[in-house]
């Protein structure tokens, strides 16, 4: 585009040019000038043509005072590139504090000290002087319009240091201005997640996703670790209810586990029961018959419901544990026996041969509560019979 309104302006130029030149050979016009007691004339354009070649010699006559002190401007800008460019070799080679010192060399005539700064800046948190660092960043702070750039480099190398909660307010208003800002938004990833700021990590991660600083499968992994962290770090029943009621269906489908788990952690029994009895309706699953055991809580009802799932699956070695456990927390050890006897036919646990060895301890059978806790501790006898024979051949 200003090409060509360059163009246009030069061609209408010409065509005035050429409309002007005829009048003035027609009437020339005179132009008279006294100085000094002389009297000057010549024509206009005489008068132009000479107007002209005095610019053309004013503009040289400078031009030749202006070039020495150009040319030195000139050797000095290039040392300092060279200066700056030896600088940036040496940093990327490791030679940390012979990559400060050029850089902090390079300063002297550059066309942008700014740079040098924050790259000696880089060189001195190598050498693990974060003090330094920042002296240098403020250097360039200093002689900067628009601190954007130092601002960055100082909160990344606050996060490279481990200092990522003083990187994260100055982040935030870097943001306030630039909302967009993929470096603001990649430190801010990073920030957060060393400082296990999860609620802010899952707002940033959309933004760095549409931004394709992260792919879809990393923003998924992401999105996963920050949902099994809040549930970690949920210190009461509402917090958790909150981050339950957060998650859409799929969601919660995918982290049912986690919510129960954390529920039973935190106490929410009431919750977590409506919602173990309200899914094995629709979808039976037998860690939730675990959970279900798990419970302290309205013993009677979790009852009732276990020996009707008990009904709907007999031979469910879950569902048959759950009914002996809660059979012994009614102390109903008879019923507890049986059903014990029935999982350690379908697979056998020490978890079972200690429940065992508990009723019949409670049953006054001490023959058989030892056999049990026996087995508890040794759960594969044949294992360790083949290691013993193995042993006694080496011998």
């Amino acid at each position: 585009m200003l090409k060509t309104i360059k163009i246009v302006i030069l061609v209408v130029l010409l065509l005035l040019a050429a409309w002007l030149t005829p009048q003035l050979l027609k009437n020339p016009g005179l132009i008279q000038i006294e100085l000094l007691g002389y009297q000057i004339q010549m024509t206009a354009i005489a008068a132009g043509i000479f107007l002209v070649v005095l610019f053309l010699a004013i503009w040289l006559l400078y031009s030749l005072i202006e070039a020495p002190r150009k040319a030195i401007n000139h050797l000095s800008a290039n040392q300092s590139r060279k200066k700056f460019a030896r600088g940036l070799l040496a940093l990327s080679e490791g030679k940390w504090s012979q990559a400060e010192k050029l850089l902090l060399r390079s300063v002297d005539k550059s066309p942008t000290p700014e740079l040098s700064y924050m790259a000696a800046a880089r060189a001195a948190v190598a050498m693990n002087d974060l003090s330094r660092a920042e002296a240098h960043l403020d250097e360039a702070e200093a002689i900067i319009d628009n601190p954007l750039t130092v601002d960055l480099t100082r909160c990344e190398i606050w996060i490279k240091s481990g200092q990522a909660d003083r990187a994260l307010p100055l982040l935030a208003d870097i943001l306030k201005t630039y909302p967009n800002n993929p470096r603001a938004i990649h430190l801010q990833t990073q920030a957060s997640q060393q400082t296990q700021d999860w609620k802010l990590l899952q707002q940033t991660i959309p933004k760095a996703e549409k931004l394709a600083l992260i792919n879809h499968q990393q923003s998924n992994q992401l999105k996963k670790q920050v949902t099994l962290e809040l549930f970690a770090a949920a210190e009461t029943p509402e917090e958790l209810q909150d981050i339950w009621q957060g998650l859409n269906k799929k969601q919660q489908t995918n982290y049912s586990h986690t919510y129960c788990e954390n529920g039973l952690r935190l106490g929410a029994y009431q919750e977590i029961t409506s919602y173990i009895e309200k899914n094995q309706k629709h979808q039976f699953d037998d860690q939730f018959v675990v959970y279900w055991s798990a419970l302290p809580y309205n013993l009677n009802h979790r009852l009732k419901v276990a020996e009707k799932w008990l009904a709907q699956h007999p031979q469910n070695a879950a569902v048959l544990l759950c009914n002996a456990k809660l059979y012994v927390a009614k102390k109903n050890w008879d019923k507890a026996e049986s059903l014990l006897l029935a999982v350690l036919k379908i697979e056998p646990s020490q978890e079972v041969n200690q429940l065992l060895g508990l009723i019949y301890q409670e049953k006054n059978q001490p023959e058989k509560a030892l056999n049990h806790f026996y087995e508890s501790v040794v759960p594969n006898k044949q294992a360790m019979s083949v290691i013993e024979n193995n042993s006694d051949e080496v011998q």
